[in-house]
């Protein structure tokens, strides 16, 4: 069963960090622990005329623009990488490696 992330979290079994958005192709059991722990949720149900405005109509983009977040660049101490990814909201695991605080700001 394919499930959205939707607090990150670490894979027992590969270990491999799964951000918010992912998703993640899971089994009954493991779905419905997970979804206990509130990590994971069903992915909602698009439709392809929800998905795609129709030709006639006017798209108008009423979002504000969000912050450009700051870019992880080498040189960041985890600490900084882990400041910055609190600053956009985002969620950084204790445990996580370095490489692993970089790809998570990327994708925030």
């Amino acid at each position: 069963m394919i499930a959205l992330v939707t607090y990150p979290y670490r894979d027992r079994e590969t270990l491999a960090v799964h951000l918010v958005g992912e998703e993640v192709e899971l089994t009954d059991e493991r779905f419905a622990e997970l979804s206990a722990g509130g990590h994971v949720d069903l992915p909602p149900a698009e439709t392809e005329a929800a998905a795609e405005p129709a030709e006639d109509e006017d798209v108008v983009d009423d979002e504000p623009e969000q912050p450009v977040h700051e870019k992880p660049s080498p040189e960041m101490t985890v600490q900084q990488l882990r400041d910055a990814i609190e600053t956009a909201n985002g969620f950084a695991p204790r445990k996580a490696t370095k490489a692993e605080l970089i790809a998570i700001l990327e994708t925030l």
